[in-house]
């Protein structure tokens, strides 16, 4: 593993390519709309908004919508798509907004890049208003083996079991902040933009992922070259198959967890 740079300076130097692998996925939107089930025109928060996939599917739900992200590369390139949002630059465990000033707020793949959780679940438990709904997207560990990168790149699934909290945690954490009827539902995953095994012989499509930050260059390479060798001999086929009928035994790639503030 190597050293990285701190977060905003990691982020600024991938906006560009952010978007080669990510998008919001039309049945994540759904699911996320549908478990913040926002008021007419709710100010809902984005805890970490990048480049705005996710302020760009919410904007047909209200026009009162905030993004949070701490780096200026991202918010750049989220006003291209978002030009009615509020985007503000700041870090989501010193969130500059008003105690009680938001009706619902989520965040997407955000909750693993956050080292102090419990003082960030503190602040969205502050901003929102009473019955205000948060939303996490997050993957178990299970689901995180599902991943063609996970299989291709081990040590970067090794680096990734210990940054993501396990659902179990994270369901505690947000009881311990005064949250409930806490709501765990698996779900498909359609935020990666054709995840395949050549996908990851793209620079601009693995620049899109955090894991690779943590790689070192030969352990890039080695994955690479695991790849061509399966691509060439067909088990690149069978590895996708595998991981397909594993996904579809747990329910998804992905987990939303739904929550209330008293």
């Amino acid at each position: 593993m190597r050293t990285i740079p701190s977060k905003s300076v990691y982020y600024n130097s991938v906006s560009d390519n952010y978007d080669f692998s990510r998008r919001a996925g039309p049945r994540s939107s759904r699911v996320l709309i549908y478990m913040l089930s926002p008021v007419d025109n709710a100010r809902v928060l984005d805890v970490g908004c990048g480049t705005g996939n996710f302020l760009a599917e919410l904007h047909q739900i209200s026009r009162r919508l905030v993004g949070l992200d701490i780096s200026a590369g991202m918010l750049a390139k989220a006003r291209a798509k978002v030009i009615d949002a509020v985007l503000v630059e700041g870090d989501a465990s010193l969130m500059p907004f008003s105690g009680k000033s938001f009706d619902a707020a989520y965040c997407i793949q955000v909750l693993h890049h956050i080292s102090d959780k419990k003082k960030f679940l503190q602040q969205v438990y502050r901003i929102l208003r009473s019955n205000g709904r948060f939303v996490i997207q997050t993957c178990s560990h299970e689901q995180l083996a599902t991943f063609v990168v996970s299989h291709y790149f081990p040590e970067g699934f090794e680096f990734e079991g210990k940054r993501f909290p396990r659902i179990e945690e994270i369901s505690a954490l947000l009881t311990e902040q005064g949250f409930c009827n806490i709501d765990v539902c698996p779900c498909p995953f359609d935020g990666l933009s054709t995840e395949s095994a050549e996908s990851y012989l793209d620079k601009r499509y693995r620049d899109g992922l955090s894991t690779f930050s943590y790689l070192t260059p030969k352990d890039i390479e080695q994955g690479c070259d695991r790849i061509r060798q399966d691509l060439v001999s067909g088990e690149a086929i069978r590895v996708a198959d595998k991981l397909r009928q594993a996904t579809e035994r747990i329910g998804g790639q992905v987990t939303f967890l739904k929550s209330v503030k008293f």
